[in-house]
């Protein structure tokens, strides 16, 4: 009896056909520094001497300063640098474009509301929005936007306040889809505080994604049970997560979005003194589990990979194979905020396996 043909692996290339679902990518955070050199060469003479160039100052990500201090660095830098509506606008479009010809063909994409110089304080959000709508209308590439509230910045007023401005947005016909909360986790206040915006936000119908368990100081079980006592969609990182919280999130069906690039590259992991590589990831936990789970870029223009990349470290270090890839975007779509889109989706995912010669992993 003839062997059986072992399955095509899911190379780099097939990984980039791939159609992709992307839920865990910060706008600031993926417009890459060639994208910002290009901006910063066109600045006035007036205003580009008082930046540095961003191939120089956003070089070295995870050199001798280490990540945080560099967060802290690039917030503050891209702040600048993008503080008119067009620069803004013109960055975000290049976000889009970025994901786009990497296959991505659903983005939920976030951004922490901030005021632009000289201008009211949805304004940035609203250009930002202006570039997606136009997008939507044009190109084959789905876009959703969910606002951020950051825990180490912002208390209940501000959190309140872009409630206040995501439900305003979403009632224009806008793609606001969700809330998020982000922010440095050393740095969070009493986390209690910022529970009744989120509630608030959840009794309104707008859904919300979590940062959650990305330090070990910000994943007590106490705080982590709270957390999903706030009953969110998703959560992002899902890195110390005692084993009773994790029957928890299992038990309700909450999603995880992993990022596989940049927990290793800004030293997440636990052990990280022996736990060096994506093999030690805790991506291959969460996928042998029941609960939607996705790969996602966080941060392109920091860590420099793409989301076909993503999926392709996934098929190396964890054994997926291309039928798997296709369940991974499945799984992925089925934590996605905006419902209608799924059966899109799958229907894409099909033809896509059809057209590969992929056997489709669901009927």
């Amino acid at each position: 009896m003839p062997m059986p043909m072992p399955a095509p692996i899911a190379d780099a290339d097939y990984c980039r056909r791939l159609p992709k679902v992307e839920l865990h990518a910060h706008l600031s955070g993926s417009v890459t520094p060639a994208v910002l050199q290009q901006i910063w060469a066109d600045l006035p003479d007036h205003e580009r001497v008082s930046l540095q160039p961003p191939l120089e100052a956003l070089a070295d990500p995870t050199g001798a300063q280490g990540i945080n201090t560099f967060f802290a660095h690039f917030n503050t830098y891209i702040y600048r640098l993008l503080s008119t509506p067009e620069s803004l606008a013109r960055a975000t479009r290049a976000v889009l474009i970025g994901f786009a010809e990497d296959g991505v063909v659903y983005l939920e994409l976030r951004t922490t509301p901030r005021a632009l110089p000289n201008a009211s304080p949805d304004t940035g959000v609203r250009v930002v929005l202006d570039v997606i709508d136009e997008w939507n209308r044009t190109e084959k590439m789905v876009v959703r936007l969910i606002l951020s509230v950051d825990q180490a910045k912002h208390g209940p007023k501000e959190a309140e306040a872009i409630v206040d401005l995501a439900l305003n947005l979403r009632g224009e016909g806008k793609p606001v889809v969700g809330l998020d909360l982000c922010g440095d986790p050393a740095a969070r206040g009493d986390i209690t505080a910022l529970r009744p915006a989120f509630t608030r936000a959840r009794q309104a119908s707008l859904p919300c994604v979590l940062h959650f368990a990305e330090i070990p100081a910000a994943s007590s079980v106490a705080e982590l049970n709270e957390l999903l006592d706030w009953k969110p969609r998703r959560l992002g990182h899902a890195i110390h997560v005692p084993p009773e919280v994790v029957e928890r999130i299992e038990r309700e069906n909450v999603g995880v979005e992993m990022c596989l690039s940049c927990n290793v590259l800004a030293g997440m992991l636990p052990d990280t003194e022996t736990s060096r590589g994506i093999a030690d990831h805790h991506f291959g936990e969460w996928w042998g589990r029941s609960v939607p789970i996705s790969l996602g870029t966080d941060d392109i223009g920091v860590f420099g990979s793409i989301s076909s990349e993503e999926h392709a470290h996934a098929a190396r270090h964890f054994g997926l194979e291309r039928p798997d890839l296709l369940e991974l975007g499945r799984r992925a779509m089925a934590g996605a905020l905006d419902e209608t889109q799924r059966p899109r989706m799958e229907q894409l995912f099909r033809e896509f396996a059809a057209n590969e010669g992929v056997e489709c992993p669901w009927p």
